[in-house]
């Protein structure tokens, strides 16, 4: 389980992703990856404006 750390802009793309809780280097890197290209997200409202949001976000890994 790889704990990230990201913030979703206000035009929903993600943007400053670290780790908080690494496994391994490569892992870590992959989750990184992951997470940094999937699609735009909704990004948060507040008084119906769209705001940046910080997220905290488990990359949980299964080896086989």
């Amino acid at each position: 389980r790889v704990i990230l750390s990201f913030t979703v802009s206000t035009d929903g793309s993600i943007t400053n992703v670290s780790v908080l809780r690494g496994v391994d280097a490569l892992l870590d890197k992959e989750a990184i990856r992951v997470v940094s290209s999937s699609p735009k997200w909704k990004p948060g409202k507040q008084r119906n404006k769209p705001v940046r949001v910080k997220y905290t976000f488990p990359v949980i890994f299964q080896l086989r």
